[in-house]
């Protein structure tokens, strides 16, 4: 019986790892589609900031309310139905024809598809997983954005160069689809029946939005939460613009170094969540300010490293940090929060994380524009975000 649970847990952890990947390959297509897309619809730096920032406005938006949801009908429909919803957007995305077009598909895609997975999944994590595995588990999910960074600008941005980019968004279809057919056979279905006993066991099985918001913890969560995904969607989202501007680079090659980028998550993610979850319990918080400071500095560094296989590694070093204080930040809520309590606490944190990918990528236009197409004003909002995640993870109390 042992055996068969343990089975089963990692067929669901895969299942997960795959709906997490095609999240983070749905958000990385876009810094890449909209280079082409800019070229042939005439978009200025402001108007691709706005398109990125329309998905995170409407995920932003739902975050909240989603929680909620997943307390009322479980995270597995709402899981199936975000890869589902992902696949259908991109469908719509291939195609666009204009800026409202594609800022009110973006806007969906984050509103309907992805405002629920990432809350659906850690909730997975929490009713499937002792809390000692959590973090490892966690991170496990979380390593797919390294997955997703090292593949994804290899396949796509061939796809993209030799197919176009409609035909790019068909194939992210298919591949969502398939995902969610997985998601199907994978989660347990009786997640209902567990919730209910583990919302009785923690006397949460009803409680009020405003119970969750009077906590601290969570608010001081929404603030780091917010400026480390300033800076992590800041860079996903305007490398490749960087690079194939400012630097020369083809697509391809800008593509080289955001997979190097990518493989560096992947290490920093699966080996970073292992360390911490072994050796640095209760301690969380230190790590995510150590490696936020680092990620920053390495990141803010690499703009002025005219060495291309330098700067790969250099950008690779700021997500390998980056990517540890993220995970780790966010396995924090799978210690402290239980029951009915968790989903809507992690929404809201999550939504703070939201809001920076939706205020980072419009801003990060602006300061392009001012700056006469130069991005040092850009590398410097970079640093400062990251100073400021430090600072405010520091507040937290994780007993």
């Amino acid at each position: 019986m042992e055996k068969n649970g343990t089975k089963k847990t990692g067929l669901l952890l895969v299942a997960l790892f795959l709906g997490y990947t095609m999240v983070y390959i749905d958000k990385l297509s876009v810094g890449y589609s909209l280079i082409p897309i800019s070229t042939e619809f005439g978009l200025e730096p402001a108007a691709k900031g706005m398109i990125m920032s329309a998905f995170f406005l409407g995920y932003a938006l739902m975050q909240i309310p989603m929680g909620l949801v997943i307390n009322k009908v479980g995270s597995r429909i709402v899981l199936i139905g975000s890869v589902l919803g992902m696949g259908l957007f991109s469908f719509l995305f291939g195609f666009g024809t204009s800026l409202i077009m594609f800022m009110s598909l973006r806007f969906l895609t984050g509103l309907l598809a992805h405002s629920g997975y990432a809350s659906s999944a850690s909730k997975e994590v929490t009713m499937n997983f002792p809390p000692e595995k959590r973090t490892f588990a966690q991170g496990i999910l979380l390593s797919s954005s390294g997955v997703a960074g090292f593949i994804g600008p290899l396949a796509l941005s061939p796809i993209i160069t030799n197919a176009g980019w409609k035909n790019a968004y068909m194939i992210l279809t298919a591949l969502a689809v398939a995902i969610a057919i997985f998601l199907i056979i994978a989660i347990p279905r009786n997640e209902k029946t567990k919730e209910k006993a583990d919302a009785v066991a923690t006397k949460t099985d009803k409680i009020s939005i405003f119970v969750i918001w009077s906590d601290i913890r969570v608010w001081i969560l929404f603030l780091s939460s917010f400026f480390i995904n300033c800076l992590l969607y800041g860079l996903s989202s305007w490398v490749p613009s960087f690079l194939t501007g400012e630097r020369g680079l083809d697509l391809n090659g800008a593509a080289v170094i955001s997979s190097v980028g990518g493989l560096f998550m992947l290490v920093g993610s699966i080996g970073g969540s292992y360390v911490v979850g072994k050796f640095f319990q209760h301690k969380e918080k230190a790590v995510v300010a150590i490696m936020a400071i680092l990620g920053a500095v390495s990141a803010f560094g690499s703009y002025y490293i005219g060495n291309l296989v330098l700067l790969s590694i250099v950008m690779g070093l700021a997500n390998f940090f980056l990517i540890i204080a993220f995970v780790t930040m966010m396995s924090i809520p799978l210690r402290i929060f239980e029951g009915a309590k968790f989903a809507p606490s992690y929404g809201t944190l999550a939504t703070g994380g939201i809001l920076g990918g939706f205020v980072s990528p419009t801003l990060i236009g602006k300061l392009v524009e001012l700056s006469n197409g130069q991005y040092i004003s850009t590398f410097i909002f970079f640093l400062v975000v990251g100073l400021l995640t430090a600072v405010a993870i520091m507040f937290i109390k994780q007993k």
